[in-house]
This record gives structure tokens, sequence and C-alpha cells, in this order.
């Protein structure tokens, strides 16, 4: 570190730094890390790269393709030498490296060691969720250590630079990130000839309007480095893959919609964009303002913060802004290039205050700082939010938990091998540890058609998309991640299996984390005929199970087989699973029994406060309901603790809670009686009234939506006139309801009575001109009209109401049929 820092100063920079590195000796739970070690394995062995694809069997015989390649060989190579304790370690260091540069740019030009340790701490939260074995780690270091490097050079003259065309061959084989280089350089040269340009129209010989301009002779050096590691990138079996691949992702409706980490950031998703932003800007505003206020005031003489800070970090960090609300896994990146400029203007900012150059107030704020970062680490290390995360551990080793390794344990068992159907984020996992005796259908790449990935979802629910990949590709095993039910069809099916639609298959394993399927009628009947679940149905949950539960047989069945479960894998959603059917039948304190063996949650919540009620314990049923309320905002969560509330006579807090439910939801039919009751109670006459009348209207509604829902239940079972039935009577009760003129206009549809569906898709949109699906169903029975130009002008109607989903991307690519 720089000669001038004093002895506090440098403490301060290697406790932070020390603390980076620590913080980093995580066990590896990242999904990634397993594609880059068998990509990384693959290279190694052979000597090269594979000249065709290896793990994934619908690219069979196509040619390997890997960007990352150097990174895998070098993370692999880590592992291979020092086990997991060489990837570990690489990881750590790289990023603690990255922080280094991070500091050392921070410190250009005033040297105040707290202002960039205190920034870096805040960029260590921002970026950490990132600090996994990706090749991330990698970019981090060369971005930080090329916007250093220009910086030193212009501030000190430092030669880093030269090094500059080397690293880029590196990163060009590490990373498919290599173009964002050129903002840095780009910045330093257009907008350094511009400050040279303004500097020089300042008729006094100080050093002119902008701080640390590049001389002439810089500039020639930065422009010969800027060609000659262009040059270098281009050293890469993948050149032009390098450049262009992160576009593709990013310009794919399935990437950017189905992959949560290429989902734009939300306020509500992730608020670092917006903050960091927000910070940087100002800072960049404050100085300007100083310098006009300085300028004004001071004549000719002007001290050092009378100088605006340079523009060449306000056009680095514009790109990157724009990036990080552009996708959740560019966020990092911001904080990367944002937190040195943040400190620097934030330096300049103090660096002319009086009261800071005494000697006992600098020494004060190092001590403090010193204390802090230990404080920092400490809070990290215990994952004490929203310091650290709790799934990043500390220590040496592999973190599988979320991987499907109870399910590959029991296949290794059973001896089903070969390929297998997975979900996307499983393949590198598979690959990992089992090839060549399993291949996977995709890994964490993606390098499928677009029709394959559509495909990934779809043949969850769509037999004949999920037959015709077996019949291509012949898999006779499928395992899957647990899906939400987005349609809210749970409960109207508890005899479908919501995880897999297809009957051709059957559910042999099941645990908290994966779902296993064998093919009926293949090569693995006999363990079909062992180990199928025939009762339970784990994503279908207690909903899909209740409207059987008074068959004895099936309780039974169901009981039998969750205690199974339990037994072979201790599932937690077996336990919680099994005290709701205990709560259902009367079983209060078995079922208290199981839910306290099960995860702690929201639904475990709920079900140990109705056991807990249900025996007249009242306080501890409230206390759960409040703890389930606190991990979501339901409205039935708050009924039912004002419920609690009245059974213990309590009735200022009943009524509190059940208003506050009808706030929340106006259509929870039964807050209405209970809330009208206590209204009479306390002579509350107006108030009574008024709810009254708002349950008549909410009544209305609930009609409409009971029609609703049965006709959705007929519909789902292919059951098309009551269908038809159930939605007429639902539009009888409530008119007001787009979505049942709509739905019952697909039915028509699919009854090929085209006219009647065109009728009801016009009339959902006479009640809500906006209604994307009604647009959708319209755009169809054009197509079947032949009129071409309205079902693409509705198509895009579909697109600007509903711009993300399946059908948005169905309707893209009917347009472009269309054109």
């Amino acid at each position: 570190m720089d000669k001038q820092m004093t002895v506090a100063s440098r403490l301060l920079i290697a406790l932070f730094i020390a603390s980076v590195f620590l913080l980093n000796i995580t066990e590896i739970v990242d999904t990634d890390a397993w594609l880059h070690l068998s990509l990384g394995k693959a290279i190694f062995d052979a000597g090269g790269i594979p000249e065709t694809e290896l793990y994934t069997y619908p690219n069979s015989g196509k040619a390997f393709t890997y960007g990352s390649w150097l990174f895998g060989l070098i993370y692999y190579a880590a592992y291979h030498f020092f086990d997991v304790y060489g990837v570990i370690l690489l990881k750590a260091l790289t990023i603690t490296a990255a922080f280094y540069f991070l500091i050392r740019d921070s410190l250009l030009p005033h040297k105040n060691c707290v202002v960039a340790v205190l920034v870096m701490t805040i960029i260590f939260m921002m970026a950490g969720h990132r600090f996994v074995e990706r090749p991330d780690t990698f970019l981090m270091l060369f971005l930080s250590f090329l916007i250093y490097s220009l910086g030193s050079y212009v501030y000190e003259n430092k030669k880093y630079i030269y090094a500059l065309p080397f690293m880029h061959v590196i990163w060009a084989n590490t990373h498919a990130s290599i173009n964002l280089m050129f903002v840095p350089f780009l910045s330093f040269i257009a907008v350094g000839i511009l400050q040279k340009t303004a500097n020089r129209l300042r008729p006094t010989a100080d050093s002119g309007i902008f701080q640390y301009t590049p001389s002439s002779a810089q500039l020639k050096t930065i422009i010969v480095i800027f060609l000659l590691s262009i040059g270098g990138s281009l050293i890469s079996p993948y050149s032009k893959l390098q450049f262009t691949s992160g576009a593709s992702v990013l310009g794919s409706d399935w990437w950017s919609q189905e992959i949560t980490e290429l989902a734009r950031p939300t306020w509500g998703s992730n608020k670092w964009p917006f903050i960091m932003s927000a910070a940087l800007i100002a800072s960049f505003a404050v100085n300007w303002i100083m310098v006009f206020y300085h300028r004004s005031k001071k004549g000719i003489n002007h001290p050092p913060s009378a100088s605006a800070p340079s523009l060449i970090y306000l056009f680095i960090a514009i790109p990157f802004i724009f990036l990080s609300f552009q996708a959740l896994r560019f966020v990092f990146l911001l904080g990367i290039v944002s937190g040195p400029i943040l400190a620097r203007n934030i330096s300049q900012l103090i660096s002319g205050r009086s009261d800071l150059k005494s000697k006992t107030l600098p020494y004060l704020m190092r001590v403090t700082a010193i204390i802090w970062v230990i404080v920092f680490a400490i809070l990290t290390f215990t994952n004490t939010g929203p310091f650290g995360d709790e799934k990043y551990k500390f220590g040496f080793g592999f973190n599988n938990s979320s991987m499907p390794e109870g399910a590959l344990k029991y296949m290794d068992t059973k001896n089903i091998y070969g390929r297998v159907f997975n979900t996307f984020q499983w393949g590198q996992y598979i690959v990992w540890r089992d090839f060549p005796k399993r291949s996977a259908f995709v890994d964490g790449r993606g390098y499928l058609t677009a029709d394959l990935l559509e495909s990934l979802s779809l043949a969850r629910a769509r037999p004949i998309v999920l037959e015709k990949l077996h019949e291509k590709y012949g898999f006779e095993a499928i395992l899957l991640d647990y899906q939400k039910d987005l349609a809210g069809v749970t409960a109207l099916h508890y005899d479908r299996d919501l995880s897999l639609a297809d009957p051709s298959w059957a559910l042999v394993y099941w645990d908290d984390v994966s779902i296993l399927y064998l093919r009926r009628g293949g090569p693995y009947d006999a363990v079909i005929k062992e180990d199928e679940y025939r009762f339970v149905k784990p994503v279908n949950n207690i909903e899909g199970a209740r409207p059987r539960l008074n068959e004895n047989d099936y309780a039974e069945g169901l009981i039998k087989e969750l205690n199974r479960n339990i037994d072979l894998t201790g599932s937690s959603k077996a336990h919680s699973f099994l005290g709701f059917i205990y709560n259902e039948n009367g079983r209060y304190r078995e079922a208290i029994a199981m839910f306290n063996k099960a995860n702690k949650g929201e639904s475990t919540d709920l079900g140990l406060a109705y056991a807990y009620g249900s025996i007249n314990n009242f306080d501890d049923s409230i206390r759960h309901y409040k703890m389930a309320f606190k991990k979501r905002k339901n409205a039935s969560t708050l009924y039912n603790i004002g419920t609690a509330y009245s059974k213990k006579s309590d009735d200022e807090n009943a009524l509190k809670y059940l208003s506050e439910a009808l706030k929340l939801d106006s259509h929870l039919i039964s807050v209405y009686p209970k809330l009208i009751q206590l209204y009479q109670k306390k002579g509350m006459n107006r108030e009574a009234e008024e709810t009254a009348r708002m349950y008549e209207n909410a009544n209305v509604t609930t009609k409409g939506e009971e029609h609703f829902k049965e006709a959705l239940k007929a519909y789902l079972n292919n059951k098309l006139y009551i269908a038809a039935e159930e939605y007429k009577k639902s539009i009888e009760v409530h008119p007001s309801n787009p979505e049942a003129y709509s739905n019952l206009g697909y039915v028509y549809y699919d009854m090929d009575m085209l006219a009647q569906a065109y009728e009801y898709q016009r009339k959902a949109l006479d009640v809500d001109p906006d209604f994307a699906n009604a647009h959708y169903g319209l755009a169809l029975i054009y197509l079947k009209w032949n009129d071409q130009q309205s079902a693409k002008k509705h198509f895009q109607k579909y697109i600007e109401g509903e711009p993300v989903g399946y059908f948005s991307r169905r309707a893209k690519e009917e347009i472009g049929k269309l054109q």
C-alpha cells in the first residue's frame, strides 16, 4: 500500500482484505459449480476441448460448446490436485484479489481508507450472492483490475496497463463477458479527449475543470493497449461466441422469463440497483454543486475540491447502471464498477473539510472503521441478515442439499441407469456424479433448441409433449423438482398428479427436493410394482387429498405411504403432510408431534395453529398464526387470528384482526358474519349495516366464483358441455367478470363452434377492453378463419397485455410465421 498511509490505515485495509478471504471460505452450494467441474474434467481428461457433445443426449453428435472452457479447466485442475480445498481456496483468493484492486482503486487519489473500506463493505453485501464457483468471479477480478490499472496509469503513471493484453486473453477464454472491456477503454479514450478539450478552454494555468485528465502521451498508450487487448481477446477457440453468447441469451424470451436471475429487478426483488444508482448519481451531482460554489466564491486559486470529478468514471458507470436494471444477474457488476467511484466522490467531498484535518478525528475514524469491519465480518459469518445468507456455510466441502442426491442414491440401489429427463438446474450434478452411467437432457449451459427449451416445462403438464420426447430420446426416468401450482387447480384435481400429468409414468420416489418417475411398460416395471406411490401425490399437498379423506381405504393407504416415505427419506414434507391428515381426522396431539418434526415454515405454523386451537390452547394457536402471517400476508390467517381471539372472549383483538382481514380481502366470505356479530355486540350499528351491504355484494361474487371453479374443473377433465353450462351460470351471477366470458369462448373453440367462441371473446372485451386472454382467443379464431392480419393484430394485443410467459412466446412465434 501507499507509503503515506498510517499504521491504523494499513491495519484497517488488512483486516478488511482478510475478512473478505475468510468469509469466502464457504461450502460449494451453487448448482453451476457442478457444470464447470464436469466440463473442466472433460477437457482435462481429453487433453483438449472435445469435438462433440458428451453429456446432454439431445445434443449427441453436435459440436462441443463451452465458452468458459479455461475457467472450467482451471477449476477442475484445482479439484484434481487439491480436492475440494483447492476449489474453495481458488474462489476465495479470486474474490479477495478483486476486492484488493477495488480498494486500491477507491484510494485514488485521496487515500481515504475509512471511506474506501466502508463503501467496500456495502459492495460486499451487494455482490455477495455471486461469490460462488462461477466464471463471474474471474469477471470481478478482471474488470476491477482493468479499471484500476487505467486509473492508476492516469493518476500515478503506474504501468499495470501493460499486463492488460495478456489478461484479456485469459478473460476471453474464461467468461463470455469480454465485450465489457470496451466500456472502460472507450470511456478513458473518448471522454479523456473531451476533458482535455474542455480543460484547454480555461484561460488559467491551474489543473483545469476536470481532475486527472489523461495526457496526450497517456491517451496514445491507452489506445495501443486497447488495440492489443482486442487482438488478445480473439485468441480463443470460440472468438465469435465470446462476443455474442451473452446477447443471444438476453435476447431469448425463454431465458429471460424462465431463469430467475435473468428477470428484471424490481424494488421488491432487489433494491440495490435503485439505491446504488441514486447514490452514485447524487455523489456526482453534489460534487458538481460544490465545484460551482467554489468557483463562484474563490476566484482563480481553487482548492482541490473545486475541480470536477472525472467524467470518465461517470461514463464508465452509466452502461452498468443500465445493465443492472436489465437482469438480476448483472446487479453485482454495478457494485464492482460503482463502488470505487462512489468512494472516490465521497472522499473528494470531505477532502476540503478543515475539521477532518486534525490528528485526533481521523485516528478515531480509523479505529471506528476497524471495529466496524470486525463486527461486519462476525455478522456475515453468523449469517445474520442482511449481512449473510444462511445457505452459504463456512467450511470446506460440497453442500448438495439442493440437489437430487436422495433420488440418485435410490436409483443406484435399484440399478436405474441411462438417460434421464431432468429439471434444468440438475443436469450438471447428474453429469458430475454419474456420467457415463447416466446422462442428462439439459445442463446449465442450456444449449438446446428453442422448442426443446419450451418442452422442459410443457412436458410436465402436457402428455402429448412428453410422449413425443420419449419416443425421440428413449429416456425411462424423469427427475423433477417441485413446481408450484400456478393454475390454482390443486383443490380441483385431487386425483391428478400435478407434478406430471401423464399417467404413463409412475411415481416411485420423492423427498423434500426431488420427485422420480419411471416409465410403465418399460425395463423398470418390477421397481414400479414394488415402490409406486398410488395414493400420495406430494405436489398436491393436503388440498389435493382432503376431498377423499372420508374414504377409509384411501386414507389408510395415504397414511401408510407417508409413513413409508418418512422411514425411507425422513422427509419434512411427509411429516407435515401427515400432520395435516391427523388434523383432519381429529388426532391433534399426533398432528402437533408431526409438525414439530417438519421444517419450520408458513404451512407448518398454520398446521400447528389449527391443532393448538382445536385443543383450546388459544395462546399457542395465535402465536403460530402470527408467525405464519409474518411469512406471508394472508387474509385467511388474519381471520383465524381474529377467530381465536373471539374464542378467548377478547372482542377488541378479534374485531381488530377480522376487520384487517376484510381490508386485505373483501371477498373472504367467512369474515362477514363474525364481524357483523361483533359490531352489533359492541353497539356499532352503522359499521354493522355497512358490513352487511358488503357481505351481500361479496356473496354474489362468490357464487359466480363457485360456478367458475366447477367450470374449470369440468374443462380440465375434458367435459366441455358441463364446463359451458357452468361458465354461463357464473356469468349470470357475476356478469362483470371478463375471464368467465373468455373461458367460455375457449370452450366453444375446443368444440369447434367458432361463431359462439368469437361472440364470447368479444363479450369479454366489452367488459374489459384490455383483457389479454380474449385477444389470444380471437387470434386463434381468426387463424382458423384464415384472416391473418386480424390474427396478427390480436396476438400483438395479447403480448402488450401479457409480455411474459409461455403464451406470449407462442404469440411471438405465430406473428413470426404470419410475417
